[in-house]
């Protein structure tokens, strides 16, 4: 069986779901260190994360990729942090209501201003 080495770990071809879940907890530990090094960009840690995973699985065939990718992104969500500042439902964006209350608004001081114009 070949053995590859990614992030210090060593890894069966194709990797374990217990190896590839021990990946995921090794980039989320770096990557919370990283957030207190003032010398580290965040986004471009988190790139070149991806990127060296990206660069490991070119060596499995399609349908072993997307196993490791389902299982590793499952595990990222799994371990990650729940963030009450931006809750999963804030995704959804803003409600049909609100956007037609800002184009009625909108609308209004437009009418308004053509009107004042005119008046002159």
């Amino acid at each position: 069986m070949m053995q590859r080495t990614l992030e210090g770990l060593s890894f069966d071809m194709p990797p374990t779901a217990s190896q590839i879940t021990e990946l995921a907890h090794v980039h989320r530990k770096k990557l919370d260190e990283a957030i207190y090094d003032k010398y580290t960009h965040l986004g471009d840690y988190s790139l070149a994360q991806r990127k060296e995973v990206y660069d490991f699985t070119r060596a499995l065939d399609e349908t072993q990729r997307a196993e490791f990718y389902s299982h590793y992104n499952d595990e990222l969500v799994r371990i990650a942090d729940e963030d009450r500042l931006h809750p999963p439902e804030a995704e959804a964006g803003l409600s049909k209501f609100a956007i037609l209350l800002v184009l009625g608004l909108v609308a209004m001081v437009i009418a308004w201003s053509v009107y004042e114009l005119l008046k002159s």
